[in-house]
């Protein structure tokens, strides 16, 4: 999603590069779809003053600005498992406007996220305008229901607190801490003087404890807890009012904690063909009980009627050494699907989860399923014997895309059965044809190209349905070890979507293209009621010391906690397992900045003892603010020197190129004619493969200009204010050529070797245009930068362009062949001298920073020549071209001859070899 660290969560919903659903940052289920359409409030008056109070639980937020004007000001609300949305304030009164929406939209939360903020369609600028720097929260523990069913709330503008009453007496967040800080004491945290404390053990009060303090309580219990108990608070202040609070144990994970329980066995459902048993493993010491249960059938009957079936068997699991579960049963249940129904201090009553280490499952995800993975019915031919490919990561073309974007637009021609599809993907004999003119698609057209790695956008099992072919990035994990099943031709049956994307991994292999996997380790779909949680509540992710609410160091109300044993472990076993069962070439990591370097480097070291030649990287920042604890060291742009065996995205030269990242639509980069701040040193940096962080080591850079999340560079030289097709042209094929020409991986997104462009469609499949200050459509189109909630229309590759922008796919092919044949592209940093030079010449009229990048190559007894010219030359650069040279790409297309002597033009690319 993302590029650098961001506050909130908003802020990476609007970044994207990777991911998420309870926040709406690229969790693309669009769950909440009716809520979006929030128009401004173009007259408060207009609104109603009394609320048409629902049959049912409800929320009213209330709002009042001290200058007493709403026009255009609206809420961005999020709940756990559920994206973030724009909601409008639909009633107004005498304190000010009010949000009144049923609770049933959100779920059962027990808490909503939220922010007040410009509208993006006032804003228009691709940042968030905000009243109230943090995200806030509603606590329905604290709220009271009033006689209409409605939890009520207060707002005041710039203010950070949320009342309880309209004269804002009593704030929600009454107590901000309620938590065992060891096994025998308790603290409780309160913003006003507290006159009386209760403790609760498994819903029964005790009475033998001490407590000590008036604003913090600290509780000292006369026997230890233990972590399979459950306990509550009941405090009461001087005002009478009572507020009763769960107490948190993620303290009691502790050091004797990790020595008593962290495991180091295999868990999940175990196939021991020698003895004729399946034997099921699950992690959980909070837990006092757990069932499992095994179905025939992967699908409930709640999702299916007609193919579902909920009849299921039994089996109680035994309790062992470390917390773990196991039942053992006397035969192979390969076929079977089964689930947990967990008994522990935080569901008493039981509930039932999918195994975190299933690997696969039925429909929605909803059942794990036993697998062989030896079945000859998801064995490929010759599977066994297909090695990885031998590449050395510095060689790698990587090709950005998702799985339905090669097959979503009319011009791909494939069999429409496979569209959107695994088996779409990897269709060959695809073609598209304009008069006498007919181009390669789909698989083809990547084979064309000529990279040879793919990135594919997350195919591991995301929190959607799968039976609705809805556009979704899928940054929004459920069962990470599981493939995706949307894409499937049969979402039913766990093992098909084995097949088919084994088939395709093969498929390309057989190119030699490698697949790299985008995988996102660093949050969950929701964490309420999260197979993690319930099985270790508190244990899985990361939480704010001084409140103890979860951490959103990931934009989307979570961050899972890579320094806690048991999830390091698991994110090791996991890649290894997509490694070892589906021969990936390598991992993409979102927000890897909220990893820490210790996992990541065992991890590393763990995938390439099975492949040596997997390439590992990613993102090396997070979406907000994040609470990895002390005695950590995050896997961030500033610690890259601490990376072994993985590298990070180059965002110094992006941002050089085309002012990406951060910057706002009109800001101009050296790719977009920059007249004031661009110094192309950070572009010539990032062509060394030296990064942000003080490494030179091009095994740690990814060469890069745009991603998934990022405007296209269309669209970043459109929303830039520039609009002639011809130039923006240029622009590209500048942009990826600098790109190509660098050391390191490098990387582009899908289409842009078609001048890719993502016109925004309404539901009618019509272009939506920019509106004027009359509100009246422009001839200028909209374009999406973040195009996680938009259609398949808007994200698919149109093959038409690659006839009308025929030149720029030969020069990207090209550059691409020169990037992959040339070995002193692929150097390490002290390989560069007398190999490699890379420099900025040139001026711009009347500036002063190079209007030309220049790299020289020397290649065995040759040597390559590059220049890349932005528009702000002067055009009086002159070069000499020596006898016998021969020209190897000249994007202009114009007759270049050796031994002559030419003026370097605007968004020239001239490479040429001797």
């Amino acid at each position: 999603m993302k590029y650098r660290t961001f506050p909130t969560l908003l802020a990476v919903m609007l970044l994207g590069i990777s991911g998420c659903s309870s926040s709406g940052n690229e969790s693309k289920e669009e769950s909440n779809s009716g809520s979006k359409a929030a128009t401004p409030i173009e007259n408060d008056s207009d609104l109603p003053t009394t609320i048409s109070y629902l049959d049912e639980p409800a929320m009213a937020i209330h709002y009042q600005r001290t200058s007493g004007s709403y026009k255009d000001w609206d809420l961005w609300m999020w709940s756990e498992g559920l994206d973030g949305a724009e909601y409008t304030f639909n009633y107004a009164d005498d304190y000010g406007i009010i949000a009144y929406y049923p609770m049933s939209m959100f779920g059962s939360p027990s808490s909503i996220g939220f922010i007040v903020k410009q509208l993006f369609s006032v804003s228009g600028d691709g940042n968030w305008k905000k009243d109230y720097d943090s995200d806030r929260f509603l606590d329905f523990d604290v709220l009271k229901m009033d006689e209409h069913q409605t939890y009520n709330c207060y707002l005041l503008e710039k203010k950070g607190s949320v009342y309880t009453d309209s004269a804002r007496e009593n704030v929600m967040d009454a107590v901000s801490l309620c938590e065992f800080t060891n096994a025998k004491t308790i603290e409780v945290t309160a913003n006003k003087k507290l006159k009386d404390v209760k403790v609760f053990k498994n819903g029964a009060e005790i009475t033998n404890f001490t407590s000590t303090g008036d604003k913090t309580k600290t509780i000292v219990l006369e026997q230890e807890a233990s972590i399979e108990d459950a306990y509550r608070v009941k405090v009461t202040f001087e005002d009478d009012v009572q507020v009763e609070k769960k107490v948190g144990v993620r303290k009691l994970y502790n050091a004797a904690f990790d020595a008593k329980y962290n495991y180091d066995g295999e868990l999940g459902a175990i196939l021991d063909k020698e003895n004729n048993k399946t034997i099921f493993r699950v992690w959980s010491p909070v837990s006092s009980k757990i069932d499992l249960r095994i179905y025939d059938n992967g699908t409930p009957t709640s999702v299916d009627a007609n193919k579902g079936d909920d009849h299921f068997v039994t089996y109680e699991m035994t309790k062992g050494e470390k917390g773990v579960f196991t039942y053992e049963a006397n035969s192979l249940l390969a076929g079977k699907y089964y689930t947990y129904v967990v008994t522990n201090s935080s569901h008493p009553e039981g509930f039932e989860i999918v195994d975190p280490y299933a690997k696969s499952a039925g429909v929605n995800g909803l059942r794990g399923m036993v697998v062989d993975f030896s079945n000859p019915s998801i064995t490929p031919t010759n599977w066994e014997s297909m090695d990885y490919l031998n590449y050395d990561p510095k060689e790698l073309t990587v090709y950005e895309t998702h799985v339905a974007d090669v097959t979503s637009s009319e011009s791909w021609k494939g069999l429409e059965e496979n569209r959107y599809k695994y088996a779409g993907m990897m269709e060959e004999g695809t073609t598209y044809s304009e008069g006498s003119t007919t181009v390669s698609t789909g698989f083809d057209h990547i084979k064309e190209l000529g990279v040879n790695a793919v990135q594919i956008i997350p195919f591991f099992d995301q929190a959607n349905n799968e039976l609705q072919q809805v556009f979704n990035w899928g940054y929004n994990p459920l069962n990470y070890n599981v493939v995706e099943g949307i894409y499937s031709k049969n979402p039913y049956d766990g093992y098909v979507r084995i097949k088919e994307l084994r088939d395709l991994i093969k498929a390309y292999n057989e190119q030699g293209i490698t697949i790299i996997m985008d995988v996102v380790y660093n949050h969950v779909s929701g964490l309420k009621d999260c197979n993690f949680d319930v099985l270790m509540p508190g244990y899985y992710f990361r939480y704010v010391e001084s409140t103890g609410s979860a951490s959103n160091g990931s934009g989307c109300g979570n961050e899972t906690a890579s320094d806690k044993y048991m999830f390091k472990k698991f994110m090791i076993d996991s890649t290894k397992f997509w490694t070892e069962t589906y021969k990936i070439g390598g991992f993409r990591f979102d927000l890897m900045g909220l990893h820490d370097t210790q996992c990541m480097n065992e991890l590393a070291a763990a995938i390439h003892e099975i492949n040596p030649h997997a390439a590992i990287y990613g993102e090396p920042w997070a979406g907000g603010t994040s609470a990895l604890p002390s005695g950590y060291t995050a896997a961030t742009q500033a610690n890259a020197k601490k990376y072994e065996g993985y590298g990070q995205f180059n965002d110094k030269m992006r941002d050089g190129m085309i002012a990406g990242g951060l910057s706002t639509n009109g800001n101009k980069g050296w790719i977009t004619q920059d007249q004031y701040s661009v110094n192309p040193s950070d572009i010539v940096d990032g062509m060394y493969g030296r990064t942000t962080g003080a490494t030179n080591d091009p095994n740690k850079s990814i060469a890069y200009v745009t991603c998934h999340d990022n405007y296209t560079l269309h669209d970043r030289a459109y929303v830039a204010g520039i609009y002639d097709e011809d130039v923006i042209e240029k622009m590209n094929v500048l942009a990826n050529s600098v790109v190509f020409a660098s050391q390191g991986i490098t990387f582009m997104q899908a289409g842009e070797e078609m001048l890719r462009t993502k016109v925004v469609y309404d539901n009618s499949g019509n272009p939506v245009h920019v509106k004027d200050e009359n509100g009246n459509d422009t001839d200028i189109l909209e374009v999406s930068g973040n195009s996680y909630s938009s259609s398949y229309k808007t994200n698919e590759l149109d093959y038409s362009r690659k006839i009308s922008h025929a030149n720029m796919f030969t020069s990207y092919q090209k550059m691409i062949g020169l990037k992959q044949n040339l070995a002193s592209l692929h150097l390490n940093q002290e390989q560069m001298p007398g190999k490699y030079t890379a420099t900025a010449t040139g001026v711009i009229e009347g500036g002063k920073y190079g209007s030309i990048l220049k790299a020289t190559i020397v290649e065995a007894d040759k040597t390559y020549t590059c220049y890349f010219v932005n528009g702000s030359t002067d055009e009086n650069y002159r070069v000499d071209i020596p006898e016998g040279a021969n020209i190897y790409l000249n994007n202009l297309g114009t007759d270049i001859e050796a031994g002559s002597s030419i003026n370097l033009k605007k968004f020239q690319v001239l490479i040429y070899s001797k």
